[in-house]
């Protein structure tokens, strides 16, 4: 589940379900050659058949890993070809394949776009696969969206950081004038401060104001944000 439903629960964002036109993919092999393994043929299939599951977070990407050395050559070829077709599962796919080669191709996605969440998403992508700062400087446009719902989509990716940037950004949220957003960022805190989420939070608004200014606290928050992205 989740960081979103983990916190609200699932009745608060009721699903939608419509009816998606098929997307026309660029594919130059034979998905169900026997040659391929069941990892690669998951992989196939949630990226290039029905993408809902990771829409929704719901699906094991463990197929990322235990595919083989040519079948990920391959999946990169795949979702190389079929990035101009713009679908954020695509983009993050070439980010947990660490493709570089994809990078051109991302970076004329990003120059050619002007809406914030795509630039968000394509931002994210590059940024995994070689830390270009024009990531952390869009992170730092969130807070100045204008639509809380904006604001709210992308609060999470705040900490992909994993640094002391990412703790200052949350403490950015820790004030915003959207009270759905100052409680999702004191959730966010808390589960960092305490190691898990809680139905209640431990520690209040007031705790974590209280330590603004404190530099050893925020990086014994950010130490272990770090230890956490690594697990």
């Amino acid at each position: 589940m989740n960081f979103f439903n983990r916190l609200f629960g699932k009745k608060q964002f009721k699903e939608q379900i419509v009816k998606r036109k098929q997307t026309e993919y660029f594919i130059d092999i034979d998905p169900n050659s026997s040659s391929l393994s069941t990892a690669f043929k998951d992989f196939y299939s949630n990226h290039f058949i029905d993408s809902y599951g990771l829409a929704r977070e719901e699906v094991d990407l463990g197929f990322f890993i235990t595919m083989t050395f040519e079948e990920k050559e391959i999946a990169k070829r795949l979702i190389r070809q079929n990035l101009k077709l713009r679908q954020v599962h695509l983009f993050k796919a070439a980010a947990y394949l660490d493709d570089k080669e994809a990078l051109p191709i991302l970076y004329e996605q990003f120059n050619n776009n002007t809406d914030f969440s795509w630039l968000m998403t394509i931002g994210q992508s590059i940024w995994k696969l070689n830390k270009d700062k024009l990531y952390p400087e869009l992170l730092w446009q969130i807070k100045k969206q204008p639509n809380e719902t904006m604001r709210f989509v992308h609060f999470r990716q705040v900490t992909d950081l994993a640094n002391e940037e990412s703790i200052e950004l949350l403490y950015n949220f820790l004030y915003d004038e959207s009270n759905l957003i100052k409680s999702t960022a004191l959730t966010e805190m808390n589960f960092l401060a305490v190691g898990k989420y809680e139905k209640e939070n431990r520690y209040g608004f007031s705790y974590f104001d209280t330590n603004i200014n404190n530099t050893i606290f925020k990086n014994e928050l950010a130490e272990k944000l770090k230890n956490m992205k690594r697990q």
